[in-house]
């Protein structure tokens, strides 16, 4: 109730009496205040303005940043692959079979690794042809198994994270060339 009295007017209102109203600052007052208000806007808008123009030249430079440098990553993880074919190759005397071996074990820890960062291969070998995963390059008539099966990869295909990366290459199945038996146009032919 304190608060409520230290609101109210010195004066108190006489009953049936109508209250005066306030009194307007001098018409020069308002049309200054008015001005300065103005040029406070003014500033603040060229200040914004100033803002955004930094801020926008920041995102400029750290999407430069990152297409150059967002790789370093997996460029990091690949280096070791690399010594390790270097060591391969500066073997003086090595046969075949080391080499062979090394090369091996580099290609299944690059696999391995690849797989850290989402890359995976797309089996197509034996499944059902699909246009959205595969590319098919030849269509071979083939009697052992089903049309539209892939019998070969031209070129493994991959997905990243779930997206296909790149479609395999592949050899698909058709339906094998009728023999002529039971075929009513070879008959009518004979």
């Amino acid at each position: 109730m304190k608060d409520r009295e230290k609101e109210l007017p010195s004066e108190r209102a006489v009953p049936g009496e109508e209250p005066e109203p306030a009194q307007a600052p001098e018409a020069g007052m308002a049309e200054g205040g008015a001005e300065d208000d103005a040029a406070e806007l003014k500033t603040r808008l060229a200040y914004l303005a100033a803002e955004f123009d930094n801020f926008r030249k920041r995102v400029a430079r750290e999407r430069e940043a990152q297409a150059a440098f967002g790789n370093e990553r997996l460029l990091r993880a690949i280096l070791p692959f690399l010594d390790n074919l270097e060591r391969a190759l500066g073997q003086p005397g090595s046969s075949k079979e080391t080499l062979l071996a090394g090369v091996r074990m580099t290609y299944d820890q690059f696999q391995a690794e690849l797989r850290k960062f989402g890359l995976e291969r797309i089996e197509a070998e034996g499944q059902a042809f699909d246009p959205v995963l595969h590319e098919a390059i030849a269509s071979v008539p083939w009697g052992g198994k089903p049309e539209g099966t892939v019998l070969a990869e031209a070129r493994k295909g991959y997905l990243l994270n779930g997206r296909l990366l790149r479609p395999a290459q592949v050899t698909v199945a058709a339906a094998p060339p009728d023999d002529g038996t039971g075929d009513p146009a070879a008959d009518a032919g004979n």
